[in-house]
Protein backbone atom coordinates (compact mmCIF):
# COMPACT_ATOMS: atom_id res chain seq x y z
CA UNK A 1 0.00 0.00 0.00
CA UNK A 2 1.44 3.45 -1.01
CA UNK A 3 0.57 5.24 2.15
CA UNK A 4 2.04 2.47 4.48
CA UNK A 5 5.08 2.55 2.50
CA UNK A 6 5.47 6.35 2.75
CA UNK A 7 4.34 6.20 6.37
CA UNK A 8 7.67 3.80 6.94
CA UNK A 9 9.85 6.03 4.96
CA UNK A 10 9.25 8.67 6.65
CA UNK A 11 9.73 7.36 10.17
CA UNK A 12 12.50 5.30 8.82
CA UNK A 13 13.92 8.53 8.58
CA UNK A 14 13.31 9.80 12.14
CA UNK A 15 15.44 6.67 13.26
CA UNK A 16 18.52 7.20 10.77
CA UNK A 17 18.64 11.15 11.64
CA UNK A 18 18.01 10.52 15.69
CA UNK A 19 20.82 7.70 15.60
CA UNK A 20 22.89 9.55 13.88
CA UNK A 21 22.71 12.51 16.57
CA UNK A 22 20.38 15.00 14.41
CA UNK A 23 17.65 16.22 16.74
CA UNK A 24 14.62 15.56 14.42
CA UNK A 25 11.15 17.69 14.99
CA UNK A 26 8.55 15.50 13.62
CA UNK A 27 5.85 17.67 11.46
CA UNK A 28 2.14 16.19 11.88
CA UNK A 29 -0.10 17.89 9.19
CA UNK A 30 -2.73 18.35 8.40
CA UNK A 31 -4.51 16.87 11.81
CA UNK A 32 -8.22 16.56 10.41
CA UNK A 33 -10.58 15.88 12.99
CA UNK A 34 -12.71 12.68 12.59
CA UNK A 35 -10.20 11.36 9.78
CA UNK A 36 -6.68 11.03 11.57
CA UNK A 37 -6.78 12.89 14.65
CA UNK A 38 -6.92 9.76 16.85
CA UNK A 39 -3.63 8.88 15.01
CA UNK A 40 -1.76 11.45 17.65
CA UNK A 41 -0.91 9.71 20.36
CA UNK A 42 0.18 6.71 18.79
CA UNK A 43 2.35 8.21 16.07
CA UNK A 44 3.97 10.24 18.97
CA UNK A 45 4.54 7.07 20.74
CA UNK A 46 5.94 5.52 17.44
CA UNK A 47 8.29 8.46 16.64
CA UNK A 48 9.56 9.03 20.50
CA UNK A 49 10.75 5.20 19.64
CA UNK A 50 12.90 5.78 17.44
CA UNK A 51 14.40 9.21 18.80
CA UNK A 52 12.13 12.23 18.03
CA UNK A 53 13.12 15.50 20.18
CA UNK A 54 9.60 17.13 19.12
CA UNK A 55 6.50 17.08 17.63
CA UNK A 56 4.03 19.95 16.14
CA UNK A 57 0.97 19.76 13.89
CA UNK A 58 -1.45 21.98 11.96
CA UNK A 59 -5.19 22.04 11.67
CA UNK A 60 -6.21 21.46 8.42
CA UNK A 61 -7.60 24.59 6.82
CA UNK A 62 -8.83 24.22 3.26
CA UNK A 63 -8.06 27.30 1.19
CA UNK A 64 -10.16 28.46 -1.96
CA UNK A 65 -10.95 25.44 -3.91
CA UNK A 66 -9.55 22.92 -2.18
CA UNK A 67 -12.80 23.27 -0.22
CA UNK A 68 -14.77 22.14 -2.60
CA UNK A 69 -12.43 19.27 -3.61
CA UNK A 70 -12.25 18.16 -0.46
CA UNK A 71 -16.09 18.42 0.45
CA UNK A 72 -16.32 16.65 -3.01
CA UNK A 73 -13.98 13.67 -1.70
CA UNK A 74 -15.18 13.90 1.57
CA UNK A 75 -19.40 13.11 0.45
CA UNK A 76 -17.93 10.27 -2.06
CA UNK A 77 -15.49 8.41 0.42
CA UNK A 78 -17.42 9.06 3.69
CA UNK A 79 -20.99 10.13 3.06
CA UNK A 80 -21.58 8.92 6.71
CA UNK A 81 -19.37 11.72 8.42
CA UNK A 82 -19.20 14.00 6.05
CA UNK A 83 -21.25 16.69 7.66
CA UNK A 84 -19.70 15.72 11.03
CA UNK A 85 -15.99 16.30 9.52
CA UNK A 86 -17.02 19.13 7.81
CA UNK A 87 -18.63 20.71 11.10
CA UNK A 88 -15.41 20.07 12.99
CA UNK A 89 -13.28 21.55 10.34
CA UNK A 90 -15.39 24.74 10.29
CA UNK A 91 -15.54 24.91 14.62
CA UNK A 92 -11.46 24.85 14.43
CA UNK A 93 -11.68 28.22 11.80
CA UNK A 94 -14.49 30.33 13.35
CA UNK A 95 -17.16 29.04 10.98
CA UNK A 96 -15.65 28.57 7.91
CA UNK A 97 -13.50 25.98 6.21
CA UNK A 98 -10.44 28.34 5.74
CA UNK A 99 -9.08 30.51 8.17
CA UNK A 100 -6.49 33.10 6.60
CA UNK A 101 -5.95 34.80 10.36
CA UNK A 102 -2.72 35.20 11.71
CA UNK A 103 -1.97 33.56 15.23
CA UNK A 104 -5.35 31.43 14.62
CA UNK A 105 -4.92 29.43 10.91
CA UNK A 106 -2.06 26.96 12.11
CA UNK A 107 -3.85 25.78 15.64
CA UNK A 108 -7.28 26.54 14.90
CA UNK A 109 -9.91 27.48 17.76
CA UNK A 110 -12.93 26.20 18.91
CA UNK A 111 -13.57 22.86 21.11
CA UNK A 112 -12.53 20.88 18.64
CA UNK A 113 -8.68 22.76 17.79
CA UNK A 114 -8.45 22.69 21.81
CA UNK A 115 -9.10 18.86 21.77
CA UNK A 116 -6.45 18.20 18.95
CA UNK A 117 -4.08 20.95 21.52
CA UNK A 118 -4.73 18.41 24.26
CA UNK A 119 -4.34 15.64 22.68
CA UNK A 120 -0.62 16.88 21.60
CA UNK A 121 0.06 18.13 25.03
CA UNK A 122 -0.81 14.72 26.81
CA UNK A 123 1.60 13.17 24.02
CA UNK A 124 4.46 15.57 24.26
CA UNK A 125 4.36 15.36 28.14
CA UNK A 126 3.78 11.23 28.15
CA UNK A 127 6.04 10.08 25.03
CA UNK A 128 8.55 13.67 24.89
CA UNK A 129 9.08 14.67 28.25
CA UNK A 130 12.27 16.07 29.04
CA UNK A 131 13.29 16.08 25.26
CA UNK A 132 13.92 19.36 22.92
CA UNK A 133 15.59 20.65 20.05
CA UNK A 134 18.67 22.15 20.77
CA UNK A 135 19.37 26.02 19.61
CA UNK A 136 20.86 26.08 16.65
CA UNK A 137 24.57 26.75 16.61
CA UNK A 138 25.44 29.89 14.34
CA UNK A 139 28.94 30.10 15.35
CA UNK A 140 30.72 28.40 12.42
CA UNK A 141 28.21 30.41 10.36
CA UNK A 142 29.63 33.63 11.78
CA UNK A 143 33.21 32.93 11.34
CA UNK A 144 32.73 32.83 7.49
CA UNK A 145 29.82 35.11 7.12
CA UNK A 146 31.71 37.48 5.00
CA UNK A 147 34.64 35.33 3.48
CA UNK A 148 35.78 37.77 0.99
CA UNK A 149 37.44 40.52 3.12
CA UNK A 150 39.34 37.42 4.25
CA UNK A 151 41.17 37.55 0.99
CA UNK A 152 42.50 41.53 0.96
Amino acid sequence: EPRTASIKQRLQTVKTLSSNGIPVNVMMAPIIPSINDHEILPLVKKVSELGASSVNYTVVRLNGVIGEVFETWIRKAHPERADRVLNQITDCHGGTLNDSRFGTRIKGEGNYAKNIADTFKVARNKFLKGRFIPPLDVEAYKKIQNPQLGLF
